[in-house]
């Protein structure tokens, strides 16, 4: 009876032993930092993406989320190609870098048929959704989008719709609206998103996210007829569709990738890291001082989201003669 009992204390004693050692080798497995982490921004410091990062990097370092250390940069070149590269070829499977994702890296390796495209990263979360808002300079006689319309089917090419590089989302979210309203509409891209121009009346109008105009707004020298949803700051704006339009609105999302060989647990320690920068004090802020919509696109969902993206895109910029059809 002793040799039986001692025999079942053994067993049992094993058993707890095996659990609490897979249990202790699965905790002491999950992945962390083990240096410094290097958030990259295909921008200039300047612009609204590197301040979405900035928020980011700033409440990173608030709620000290990094105990090895963080730093943010911005590496600028090809419309984003360098820091593509930087992060998905020569920082190849390094869990330590990540850059900012947004449409224009899905889209402008598409239109110039680079292969350091999204087969190259694994995205790690969507956090924001940046309205669009469509400007002119203060005095304009401008009221509506009709108004605008009108005046472009009443001066054929003289009405100019003033921004950056051709291929960006507002350049195309304006092609759509010329299309669905019938007109061509002409486009001239400029440094800096083309606020110099706008502001100068330049331009007849821009689409700009708030953040890019709300400075300009306040100090008098633009005026919002319209944006692609409401905004919080701004409640008499009319949204596009409001305006009696209802053309397709390409989302302006910010949210980060990285490399593609990175292991599953190194994108689940980003994953929970941004849960908690974005439910931080000063990130929240950073979202209601620029009229931006918080969001959550994680996982599988947003895996789904990029295919479909980069296929509306290419379709998108196909028709529009933007690249050779293979």
């Amino acid at each position: 009876m002793v040799k039986l009992d001692s025999i079942r204390i053994a067993t049992f004693t094993s058993v707890v032993c095996s659990v609490f050692a897979l249990t202790t080798s699965n905790v002491w497995s999950q992945w962390e930092p083990s240096k410094e982490v290097e958030l990259i921004a295909h921008v200039k410091t300047s612009s609204s993406t590197y301040a979405f990062a900035s928020a980011v990097f700033n409440e990173i370092k608030a709620q000290d989320l990094l105990k090895k250390g963080v730093k943010l940069r911005s590496v600028r070149g090809a419309r984003g190609g360098k820091a593509r590269k930087y992060v998905g070829i020569t920082n190849k499977g390094n869990p330590h870098v990540l850059q900012v994702l947004t449409p224009s890296q899905i889209n402008n390796p598409i239109l110039s048929q680079s292969d350091v495209d999204l087969r190259l990263f694994k995205p790690v979360a969507i956090m924001v959704i940046t309205p669009l808002t469509l400007a002119v300079p203060v005095n304009s006689p401008y009221k509506s989008m009709q108004d605008i319309i009108d005046d472009i089917k009443a001066r054929p090419g003289k009405v100019i719709h003033g921004g950056g590089a051709f291929g960006n989302v507002a350049s195309l979210v304006g092609e759509l609206w010329a299309r669905e309203a019938g007109v061509k509409m002409p486009y001239a891209a400029f440094e800096k998103q083309g606020m110099l121009e706008l502001l100068g009346g330049h331009v007849a109008f821009g689409m700009h996210n708030p953040a890019q105009v709300n400075q300009y707004v306040k100090a008098g020298k633009l005026r919002l007829i319209a944006a692609s949803q409401k905004l919080g700051n701004y409640p008499e704006v009319k949204t596009f569709k409001e305006s009696g339009f209802n053309f397709k609105y390409l989302r302006q999302y910010r949210g980060w990738w990285m490399s593609k060989d990175v292991s599953d647990d190194v994108v689940k320690y980003y994953t929970d890291l941004m849960t908690k920068v974005r439910n931080g004090k000063g990130y929240k802020d950073y979202i209601s001082k620029n009229n931006l919509t918080s969001t959550w696109i994680v996982g599988a969902e947003l895996d789904q989201m990029l295919k479909d993206e980069h296929a509306n895109y290419l379709k998108l910029d196909t028709e529009l003669g933007l690249i050779k059809k293979k």
